[in-house]
């Protein structure tokens, strides 16, 4: 069953369409098989010759992560970026061309150099980057957004980005 996109994976979808210029962006893609319990919460895609595949965990919570302390916080990352990892080697093949991207807006320092470890140890691993948006990267991304969406009136079909347009529009 489909569900909406949260607010946080609407922002980095638009930020996946209209800063990274991805040409589909997916939200919420579980697994059709019973053996993969699993979610990736928003995926990029990019043709073309060297076609590009953008995996994204999203976790917008306002007051650090969420998930517990910061050894449970690196558990659950690595387990959703293992997940993630199998699931786009498998429907979209194994490639050089995939990217993955951990973003949230609030993470407390002891969890970030927990996340700096996951992220290590993925690239290893797998010969592909993990990329954490966190917390001043996170906020100079969306201000990536927020001068794309400043700079144009046509709607784009991201909600998000809408949003953020119509905030940047407004005559103060």
């Amino acid at each position: 069953m489909a569900t909406q996109p949260k607010a946080g994976e609407m922002l980095v979808g638009a930020y996946l369409k209209l800063v990274e210029e991805c040409e589909v962006v997916a939200y919420g893609q579980h697994s059709p098989l019973a053996s993969e319990q699993m979610e990736v919460d928003v995926i990029g895609f990019q043709p073309g010759d060297e076609p590009e595949v953008i995996t994204c965990e999203v976790a917008t919570h306002l007051r650090g992560l969420g998930y517990g302390n910061a050894t449970e916080n690196r558990d659950r990352v690595e387990r959703k970026f293992t997940n993630a990892e199998a699931y786009v080697d498998r429907v979209f093949g194994p490639s050089e061309s995939h990217r993955f991207q951990f973003w949230s807006p609030k993470v407390p320092n002891a969890s970030a150099e927990q996340l700096e470890t996951v992220a290590t140890e993925f690239e290893a691993r797998t010969d592909a980057e993990l990329e954490l948006v966190m917390n001043s990267e996170y906020a100079d991304r969306i201000e990536e957004l927020r001068d794309v969406a400043a700079s144009t009136y046509a709607q784009r079909n991201e909600l998000a980005f809408r949003f953020l347009q119509i905030l940047e529009h407004l005559d103060n």
